[in-house]
Parts: structure tokens; C-alpha cells; sequence
């Protein structure tokens, strides 16, 4: 029978499965989403192309440099692709804004987090993670305007401020 690997566990890999298990997880999880296969459309690459192909990985901020490394030397020695830029997800949104310095904000649903960045590093000390997310901003906006009477006019403002805009 098939065993099921999670091979990605609260922001990095799982060490719960044995090592070979672990990179054929990731290996067919990262074919797949390139080439196609398990129900998935893929990129439109055919494997026979993954050799010689650059790829950019971008790791969550805060992931651990070992589970980084061994996700490059899968896509480097194990895939045989030409070239790897790794860089976190702060550092890839100041190059996308043209920014070398910023402090990035990151909020998820649930969880966020604040990450500084100068010269493209992501400062040492310089970062926090938030135990809240854009759900719990809603429910507090909601609790705010419950406060103070506005949620039954909250159709009646957005036409307002619609009609002035």
C-alpha cells in the first residue's frame, strides 16, 4: 500500500519520515508542480528540461538554513538544474518593488509577521512573528463598528464614500 508523507511541517521540512522518503516527497511534489502529474497541470515543462533550468527558490522568512540547503542540493544534484537563487520572501519583495531597504509586512488569515530588511538582508534581530492575522483584524473592525453603532449603516457608508470618491 502507499504510506502518506507530509514532507512540509509548520514552515519547514518534516523530520517525521526517513530521509529518502522525505527527498522522493519533495522531488515528485516539485516535478508535478513543473511538469505535471498527480492531478496537477504543471508549468508545461517536460522533465527531460529540468536539466539545465535556473530555478529561484523562496523560502519563508525565518526557515531554517539547513532545511534550505537540503531543499538546493535536491534542485541542484537531484534535479539537475543548472543554477538555484535562494532568497526569503522579504528580499524578494524589495527587489519586486525596486526597494533595498524596507520593513515587510506579511499577514496570512492567521498569522503574520514583520520582517526589516536593509541592503537586501533581512536584519538579524530585526523581525517578529504575529500571532494574528487578517481574520482577527475583521472581527475587531466588526467589534469596533458594533461599538459604535455603524454596523447596521455599513452598506449606507461604502455607498457614501463611493458616491464622494
Amino acid at each position: 500500500g502507499w504510506a502518506l508523507c507530509s514532507p512540509f511541517r509548520r514552515g519547514g521540512l518534516c523530520r517525521r519520515s526517513s530521509p529518502g522518503v522525505l527527498r522522493a516527497a519533495v522531488v515528485t511534489l516539485l516535478e508535478s508542480a513543473l511538469c505535471g502529474g498527480g492531478g496537477v497541470a504543471g508549468v508545461g515543462l517536460a522533465p527531460s528540461q529540468l536539466h539545465g533550468c535556473c530555478a529561484v527558490l523562496a523560502l519563508p522568512d525565518g526557515f531554517a538554513r539547513c532545511d534550505g540547503s537540503a531543499l538546493l542540493q535536491l534542485l541542484l544534484v537531484e534535479m539537475g538544474m543548472r543554477a538555484c537563487l535562494v532568497a526569503e520572501e522579504a528580499t524578494l519583495a524589495c527587489l519586486a518593488l525596486g526597494l533595498s531597504s524596507a520593513c515587510v509586512v506579511r499577514l496570512g488569515a492567521s498569522r503574520g509577521a514583520v520582517v526589516c530588511v536593509d541592503e537586501l538582508i533581512p536584519m538579524p534581530g530585526c523581525s517578529t512573528r504575529l500571532q494574528y492575522g487578517g481574520d482577527d483584524a475583521d472581527a475587531l473592525l466588526a467589534a469596533l463598528l458594533r461599538r459604535h453603532g455603524l454596523h447596521d449603516r455599513l452598506a449606507e457608508l461604502a455607498a457614501e464614500a463611493e458616491a464622494a470618491a
